[in-house]
């Protein structure tokens, strides 16, 4: 939040105390009519100090939400990622295995290394492929591994 905005609205709000104070003081009705204007242009200004400060605070509020939340995501990933590892499933290819000790029921599968280490968990699919070999594809970034053989060979558990 803007320190300033908060100075200003402090500083509006103690000048129109000030003229207040000074409109109890007049005796004719044209200075009590001047000073009427300038206290009510005071309390703008600090009604518009104090208003800009709070459209501040509240972006700022979203700004911490989206940060709590980003940090419980990567919390959550850092927990994920910890099941995984890093394996050769046939030559020319490196992929993240399921940990057979973190299974937790889910059935053998291989991850994308790229969107692993982007942070994220998207699992290979098997594809045909036209010239006769299959390929392992990742749906999110596109990435794709030619297998050796026309038929992808089925995701085992990566050891411990």
């Amino acid at each position: 939040m803007d320190l300033t905005l908060i100075q200003g609205a402090i500083s509006g709000m103690k000048t129109a105390s000030d003229i207040a104070k000074a409109i109890l003081e007049l005796k004719s009705m044209t200075d009590v009519q001047g000073k009427v204007i300038e206290l009510q242009s005071a309390i703008l200004s600090a009604q518009s100090s104090a208003l800009s400060a709070n459209v501040d605070q509240a972006a700022m509020a979203e700004e911490i939400r989206q940060l709590r939340e980003r940090i419980e995501a990567l919390a959550r990933w850092g927990e994920e990622r910890k099941r995984y590892r890093l394996v050769r499933p046939f030559d020319g290819a490196v992929v993240y295995g399921l940990r057979a000790s973190m299974a937790d029921g889910d059935p053998p599968h291989w991850i994308c290394t790229k969107c692993y280490e982007d942070g994220r968990k998207v699992i290979l699919n098997p594809k045909e492929n036209p010239k006769g070999s299959s390929l392992l594809s990742c749906p999110t970034c596109k990435a794709e591994i030619v297998t050796p053989w026309r038929n992808a060979p089925e995701p085992a558990y990566a050891a411990d």
